[in-house]
């Protein structure tokens, strides 16, 4: 039986990395969690842990008795201009707690899963692929570089996936661009949204399927996993309308300089998937795959 703790089970990927699990047989998951949770636990022996992650003591001792042979660290805070007013804070979820997580897996042969960011790169020439140099413009980006390079000190078994612009149903943390677009026009909000900063968005479904395959081929190293489409959030924007059969008029295309975000973003950022769909057999989806998976289970969950 696999055994796999789940830290920040509350938020958008680890939903969707549970809802994976929950229709398997033979796992035992602990769900770690600073907020209460709500999750359907059919299919699978699930123990549930209130503990923030400041607690890192909390957290050891959760792990110790709990025994995993994987663990899935979904924590990091993910808010790019926030963490430019909020460095300590940006320095203890995307620095300190993964390198304690490596520590805890390093001494006691855990598989660590742990997720990063296009953002460690300056979008001067995305996509990019494993193969090209860092070089983070926002604080964001540079915790999340440092986070990458905490765990690697340590010598634990780790994968360390890079994504962007994750999407799916689920999770009690904060919005994600599509559930804010959804929300906006759906209200007839006006919305703005860039035309020169580029992605290729991840739908989580494909983002949890690609973790368990790592886990369970306990494959080390770095990967990066992006969505099969390149394109502006403005041409995302649009396509959720659609997606969705909202009014795309009130989608307006700016500048990243005319949204004054306090945080310098790359801007051609995005990520190449080649070596992880060839290394785990599948494609990840495009924009119009994984936007009819995502109202799909929105429109499931509904009944």
């Amino acid at each position: 039986m696999q055994r796999i703790a789940i830290a920040g089970a509350g938020g958008k990927i680890a939903s969707a990395v549970i809802e994976h699990y929950r229709q398997q047989s033979r796992i035992a998951l602990l769900l770690v969690s600073s907020k209460e949770l709500s999750v359907q636990t059919e299919g699978a022996l699930v123990e549930i842990a209130h503990i923030p992650p400041q607690d890192f003591d909390g957290y050891k001792t959760a792990l110790k008795e709990f025994k995993p042979n994987a663990i899935i660290n979904t924590i990091g805070y993910t808010d790019v201009d926030g963490c430019e007013t909020d460095r300590a804070l940006a320095q203890m979820l995307n620095v300190r707690f993964p390198e304690m997580l490596a520590r805890v897996a390093r001494t006691f042969d855990i598989h660590l899963v742990h997720y990063s960011t296009d953002y460690v790169f300056d979008g001067s020439a995305g996509p990019y692929d494993e193969t090209q140099i860092p070089n983070p413009i926002n604080y964001y980006g540079k915790t999340k570089l440092a986070g990458e390079n905490a765990i690697r000190s340590t010598g634990c078994a780790a994968t360390i996936i890079r994504t962007n612009v994750v999407y799916g149903f689920g999770g009690t943390s904060k919005s994600d661009f599509v559930e804010w677009v959804i929300r906006s026009v759906t209200a007839n909000i006006p919305i703005r949204a860039a035309v020169d900063q580029f992605s290729n968005p991840t739908y989580s479904g494909d983002l949890a399927l690609a973790t368990a395959k790592f886990v369970e081929r306990r494959r080390s190293g770095l990967y990066h996993i992006g969505g099969a489409d390149y394109c502006s959030r403005y041409d995302f924007a649009r396509a959720i309308a659609r997606a969705f059969d909202l009014r795309p008029d009130l989608i307006e295309p700016v500048t990243t300089q005319q949204l004054e975000q306090k945080a310098p973003r790359p801007l051609r950022a995005g990520l190449i998937s080649l070596l992880a769909e060839a290394e785990l057999g599948f494609r990840f989806s495009g924009i119009d795959e994984g936007l009819i998976a995502y109202r799909r289970t929105i429109e499931s969950s509904l009944r």
